[in-house]
């Protein structure tokens, strides 16, 4: 327990997670589906609805995920905006689900999802860029980043420069007595000469 909250006072904590994996595998893979089911709907497969689920969805994902999830993020966003634009296009239509019209359906959803599918990479990477320099900037910033001032015990000199008699002194020689003070002369007067005279 001490160790621990050594570790979190001394800077050496690990990073707070920003979101949990339920989150990310929803917005990666649940809004780009919704966004495909919501294009078939209205008749436009491949349109704006489409299109806004797919970078919403990667974006939220790449923004929400760790540190090590971000590039599983970027990878994964083609596949998953494809499988989403296929697979609702294939179960809104009847005439694509044989033969060669199977085969010309699925050249049709690949080359309707491919913009799609690199503007969300693009989204994904800008994401984890700006997270990378966020954090870049709060480790500068943070209180790792100042100097210290204070030095070392036993030095014998304090921040000034100045030499400290107290920590240059050996604790174990005795001190030196003072001095006595000489006893100033005294000076010749009539009382001294009138002492010569008579002695």
């Amino acid at each position: 327990m001490v160790g621990q909250h050594a570790r979190g006072a001394g800077g050496a904590a690990p990073p707070s997670r920003p979101g949990g994996t339920a989150v990310v595998l929803l917005a990666a893979t649940g809004l780009p589906l919704a966004g495909a089911v919501a294009g078939e709907l209205t008749g436009n497969g491949g349109g704006p609805l489409f299109v806004l689920g797919a970078v919403l969805g990667t974006g939220v994902a790449a923004a929400r995920c760790t540190r090590p999830g971000r590039w599983w993020v970027v990878i994964a966003a083609p596949p998953v905006v494809l499988a989403a634009r296929a697979g609702t296009a294939w179960a809104a239509g009847s005439d694509a689900a044989q033969g060669k019209a199977l085969a010309s359906s699925a050249v049709r959803w690949v080359v309707d999802a491919f913009p799609v599918m690199a503007v969300a990479v693009l989204v994904a990477l800008s994401v984890v860029a700006g997270r990378a320099v966020l954090a870049a900037r709060s480790a500068r910033t943070g209180p790792t980043a100042s100097t210290s001032t204070s030095t070392s015990t036993g030095t014998g000199t304090s921040t000034s420069g100045i030499p400290n008699p107290r920590r240059t002194a050996d604790p174990n020689s005795t001190p030196s007595p003072a001095p006595s003070p000489t006893p100033a002369a005294v000076p010749a007067g009539p009382t001294a000469d009138r002492r010569r005279r008579h002695g």
